[in-house]
């Protein structure tokens, strides 16, 4: 299995915070946001990875080079016209092929082990793909996700 980091945005929202990184590289705990999620990916088992930079690109692409430090194989292909987050993983498309692959973004945090949890789930069935979702009580904040009793996803309202 592979991975596709999607770490391209500006992180508008943030002002100031974002005008010299890109916004996976604000620090958490000492350390890029993006580093948390690459040592989540990797402690599930998957060591080759493609970001998908671009904001700032050269901040991400210098501060993890090739991946040796990390023990992981990472490229990086840039998306040079920023129009959106559904086309972004378009420019990791060769480098997938048709390897099943695990997308996350590179500016949310989640606990480590949901990569696992949802590598065992995708390879436990014949599933053509698995999502995670955050529970929430506001749904003016997402939406409202079904499931069946197998927790298998029906809709999205």
């Amino acid at each position: 299995m592979k991975a596709v980091i999607l770490a391209a945005g500006k992180g508008t929202r943030m002002k100031d915070l974002t005008n010299e990184v890109p916004k996976p590289m604000l620090l958490s705990q000492g350390k890029p946001i993006l580093e948390h999620i690459l040592q989540g990916i990797l402690a599930a088992g998957v060591c080759d990875v493609f970001i998908v930079t671009g904001y700032r690109a050269e901040a991400i692409e210098n501060y993890f080079g090739d991946g040796s430090k990390w023990r992981a194989r990472i490229v990086y292909g840039r998306q040079m016209v920023a129009d959106g987050t559904g086309k972004a993983p378009e420019v990791a498309r060769d480098y997938i092929g048709a390897s099943p692959f695990l997308l996350t973004y590179g500016d949310i945090l989640v606990p480590p082990g949901n990569y696992r949890g949802m590598i065992d789930r995708f390879r436990g069935d014949d599933f053509s793909g698995v999502i995670s979702v955050t529970r929430g009580e506001d749904v003016r904040k997402g939406g409202l996700n079904f499931f069946d009793e197998r927790f298998c996803f029906k809709r999205v309202v």
